[in-house]
């Protein structure tokens, strides 16, 4: 293509990415090395409870002068139905990773600390139960042991 614009190659880029949930909200890491800020778009459709991920980055010219390589990836990912997504926040870690943090909407934060505090409650209630039952069988033993 002699004055014309090269054409673009696209090179399709699948980056891992993972969830992680605490009492107050969701983080995504998506993991994009050599990305930079402004190479990479965020998009979430709050009707659609959608988190879209875009990036496009010049990865270099091909050995045909008329063809530029661009790396390319897109994530359409599903996002937790409890988030609000009013609140979304997001930090690039320069080179790296992408990272989403969405809180949880005000009602599910409540309900999610008070299960936490029930798994605690149970496990030292189960504790507890087991260290009486332990406790009663060895006096009973020791009873035995005396008549």
């Amino acid at each position: 293509m002699e004055g014309g614009k090269a054409q673009k190659v696209y090179e399709v880029f699948a980056p891992s990415y993972k969830w992680t949930h605490d009492a107050n909200s969701h983080v995504l890491q998506i993991d994009i090395p050599g990305f930079k800020k402004e190479e990479v778009y965020v998009q979430v459709d709050s009707t659609a409870g959608k988190l879209v991920v875009r990036g496009e980055q010049w990865a270099g010219d091909t050995k045909d002068s008329n063809l530029e390589k661009i790396k390319h990836f897109n994530l359409d990912l599903d996002v937790p139905e409890d988030s609000n997504f009013k609140e979304i926040t997001g930090r690039f870690q320069q080179y790296c990773a992408l990272l989403v943090t969405i809180p949880k909407n005000k009602g599910q934060r409540d309900i999610d600390v008070v299960l936490e505090n029930i798994k605690i409650n149970r496990r030292d209630i189960v504790i507890a139960a087991a260290a009486f039952t332990i406790g009663f069988y060895v006096s009973r033993g020791l009873r035995s042991i005396g008549e």
